[in-house]
């Protein structure tokens, strides 16, 4: 047992059913993410062309980023309250080795925020400033990822923690990791092909507004979503390739489980390839979802797997409290039919207005 390893809380219900809610929330943050990342960076390089129907595009997707980043953040503090829960004594190590940059992301994000309202409501007075804060804005969002994405990796390894006694101050990144670069390629060239479906599906309420610009947010919102998606049938194997031996090849047949979610999400891929390349906006939205959850669940099968020397989930003591997860449920299912409502009215409104 490595003595830097803390011992864990008791949880208040089964982990199994802690498991399902971060299987269930995770990739619904996931999915805001990447789709807030790729936005902004589709709304950026919008604001480098001069014709008409682009700057009415840039407009409308500035439009929706501070929408979007509110999902981001309600549903990015759901999935870590899971995490937490189930690897807090991982997580929160490697957080506190990190936690100078850990630390900086709440108010990295706050700027974000004001900066997305700022465009939202100033877009025509901001004139040339608007791309200066789009690219602050899109700065933030890919080094928050990366802050992430060595948080994630260094709590896997808690071999690696005895370097904070060389560098106590919080600023212990898990830069030399093999795989921290392929993951956060894989996540962020993800980000940018979503933000270009989003663009595609935005165009789809303006069909009967704007044909030009519903046309015009299609072609262009596929084709990134086509071709950065290609993309990542090369940058995929380079993060497995990048993971050790023996998880690899129980992806790749060592374990039933691993290996089944590895070959839905690569016929999920196939499929969703051939429809981007097609156009087939809704088509590819509804094959997107059941692929990010394949991902996530291959994610949450990869972490247990490297903790699996040091942790497994079923050492948890279980100090029975079922209404906490009883209002959780509660909470989750009536704000999800509200939101869905308000998705639904707002999608209306905008088909009606002139």
């Amino acid at each position: 047992m490595n003595p830097l390893i803390p011992l864990p809380d008791p949880i208040p219900v089964s982990s199994g059913y802690l498991l399902a809610l971060l299987l269930l929330v995770f990739p619904l943050h996931l999915l805001f993410m990447n789709c807030l990342l790729g936005t902004t960076a589709v709304t950026l390089y919008l604001q480098r062309r001069s014709d008409a129907v682009a700057t009415q595009l840039a407009t409308e997707l500035s439009r929706a980023l501070p929408l979007i980043m509110a999902f981001v953040v309600n549903s990015g503090v759901a999935s870590l309250l899971f995490l937490q829960v189930l690897y807090g004594q991982f997580f929160y190590t490697s957080s506190i080795l990190m936690g100078s940059y850990w630390l900086a992301i709440i108010p990295l994000l706050i700027l974000a925020y004001y900066a997305l309202y700022w465009v939202d409501f100033r877009y025509q007075r901001l004139g040339r400033l608007r791309w200066l804060l789009l690219a602050f804005v899109l700065a933030i969002l890919l080094a928050v990822p990366f802050l992430f994405s060595n948080n994630m990796t260094l709590m896997l390894h808690p071999q690696r923690w005895s370097a904070y006694f060389g560098q106590d101050n919080g600023t212990l990144l898990n830069l030399r990791d093999i795989t921290l670069w392929p993951r956060y390629a894989h996540f962020i060239v993800a980000a940018l092909a979503v933000g270009g479906l989003f663009t595609a599906t935005l165009g789809l309420c303006y069909r009967s507004r704007s044909p030009e610009m519903a046309a015009y947010a299609r072609n262009l919102g596929m084709t990134l979503f086509s071709r950065l998606t290609l993309l990542q049938l090369l940058i995929g194997p380079m993060f497995l390739f990048s993971l050790p031996q023996p998880l690899r090849w129980k992806i790749l047949g060592g374990s039933p489980l691993a290996t089944l979610l590895m070959g839905a999400a690569l016929v999920l891929v196939t499929a969703l390839l051939v429809n981007a390349f097609q156009q087939r906006v809704l088509t590819s939205l509804a094959l997107l979802v059941p692929l990010v959850c394949c991902m996530v669940s291959l994610r949450a099968w990869l972490r247990s797997a490297f903790l699996q020397p040091h942790f497994t989930l079923d050492q948890l003591e279980v100090t029975p409290q079922y209404s906490p997860l009883l209002i959780f449920l509660i909470v989750l299912l009536f704000g999800s039919c509200v939101i869905g409502w308000l998705i639904y009215q707002a999608t209306k409104a905008a088909r009606q207005s002139p």
